[in-house]
């Protein structure tokens, strides 16, 4: 019998690609990431109560504190408290102690009370201009009971006599806003809540960085150090790559939010990062912090089990008949959350610096107090003095070693560097001098054939 050798070879071909394809996408769903334990704060500590700033807001804590929010919406207590808040004898929500408490935080998922807490707040503000912080006068806190009802359709919650009756007690100009008033008020807020700190996410294999502005321009600037993934948030994998290092810079703002948080639109001017960062969300993507983390959280689909212990096995269960699933079975889904830390900082070279520190466009110069360091360039310019045709927006993961005595700084085992010449990859083990001021908030960066640089301390 004569044999096709030409068949047989490209069957094996195929045979042999399937199988290695098959090993990548188990070794895939066999990845375990190991996070790192959890450091509990203690102590007696602050929060901030915010629509945008809401003062005149009573608090009591587990551990005995209490008082009224101040102007920038302060209020105290120790880590592990629960808290509650009132206006005169009504109660807006108990929550767990936390850094930022929104009205998502006091609703508890309750999307009517959601946004007659919004409709509350800004409509017993003093000014009625709730842009410029949120006062609630004594007068109108005083007239408050429980016969207000925070459950109720906010088309009903508007017309309450109730709030009509506290808004005139406390001569409070202007109207009571409507439903599209507050949620809009509160949209334009929520860039700047996520300001208030760089963040930072570190794994096995990857870390990110966000930082955003706090002006109201909705300017942001994300920088990710990861491994090639052509696999999208649902482990559906293709030949395109999904994921990689890179920097990603433009403006963004929340369109949409529910109890997880805010859903925002992106416009990216800089995105080397591919959909690392805000320039691909997903339906269901939400971001929010409560002002210890920010917490970014998805939809994904629940990945399947493998059923067999090994390859093969598996090769050999799957060779089973398919039982096909029917036209309504919907796929089992979780929410899926990726927490960031704020970023270390420290009178030390321990922190981040940049540039130019009034613009996020700026580079920034991130040093952990394990000895990596990243640099997040939108410019492609961070250690050049001139435009350069080798330089090039993007990230560099590196180590180093820094002699505080004589402001030396070593750097060694570049990683990453996406950033061609604009970083300081070229000085691998050359001393580069990194002189900190006795204020510790600038610093004086230079080397051999380095342009001096004048960096600034940031820590949002």
């Amino acid at each position: 019998m004569k044999i096709d050798n030409k068949q047989t070879t490209l069957q094996l071909l195929i045979t042999s690609i399937f199988v290695l394809s098959l090993a990548a996408c188990d070794n895939q769903q066999e990845t375990v990431t190991v996070k790192k334990a959890a450091v509990l704060p203690q102590g007696p500590t602050t929060g901030i109560l915010a629509d945008s700033a809401v003062e005149g807001v009573s608090y009591s804590a587990s551990s005995g504190a209490s008082g009224v929010t101040d102007a920038t919406g302060l209020y105290k207590y120790t880590h592990g408290d629960s808290i509650e808040f009132s206006l005169g004898k009504l109660n807006l929500g108990k929550i767990t102690g936390t850094g930022l408490t929104t009205p998502i935080e006091l609703a508890a998922g309750d999307q009517n009370k959601l946004l007659n807490l919004l409709i509350l707040f800004q409509s017993l503000d003093a000014d009625n201009n709730p842009a410029n912080g949120i006062s609630i006068p004594p007068a109108a806190t005083e007239t408050l009971d429980t016969s207000l009802d925070l459950t109720v359709d906010p088309g009903t919650f508007t017309t309450s006599p109730a709030l009509a009756s506290a808004r005139e007690t406390a001569s409070i100009p202007g109207s009571i806003k409507t439903a599209d008033e507050a949620n809009a008020h509160f949209l334009s807020q929520a860039i700047n809540l996520l300001s208030n700190y760089l963040w930072v996410n570190e794994d096995d294999d990857s870390i990110r960085f966000f930082r955003f502005s706090n002006d109201g321009s909705g300017k942001y600037l994300n920088g990710v150090v990861t491994p090639d993934d052509s696999c999208d948030a649902n482990r559906a994998c293709g030949a395109k790559l999904v994921f990689t290092a890179g920097v990603e810079y433009g403006t963004t703002k929340a369109t949409e939010y529910d109890e997880r948080g805010f859903k925002l639109a992106s416009t990216p001017e800089i995105d080397t990062n591919i959909q690392s960062g805000l320039s691909h969300p997903r339906p269901n993507w939400r971001i929010y912090t409560n002002g210890n983390e920010l917490i970014i959280s998805d939809i994904v689909i629940v990945q399947r089990a493998r059923e067999q212990p090994g390859l093969f096995d598996e090769l050999f269960h799957i060779t089973k008949p398919l039982e096909l699933s029917s036209d309504d079975e919907v796929a089992e889904t979780t929410v899926q959350e990726t927490r960031y830390r704020r970023m270390d900082n420290s009178q030390g070279i321990v922190g981040a610096w940049t540039v130019d520190k009034d613009t996020v466009k700026s580079p920034v110069f991130l040093f952990f107090p394990d000895n990596r360091y990243i640099l997040i360039d939108p410019t492609g310019s961070a250690a050049q003095s001139a435009p350069s045709e080798c330089a090039k927006p993007g990230v560099e993961l590196a180590t180093y070693s820094f002699d505080a005595g004589n402001g030396t700084l070593k750097l060694s085992s570049f990683t990453y560097n996406t950033t061609g010449c604009a970083g300081l990859s070229e000085y691998v083990g050359k001393p580069i001098t990194f002189k900190i001021d006795t204020d510790a908030q600038s610093a004086a960066l230079s080397g051999e054939g380095l342009a001096p640089i004048t960096l600034h301390r940031i820590s949002h």
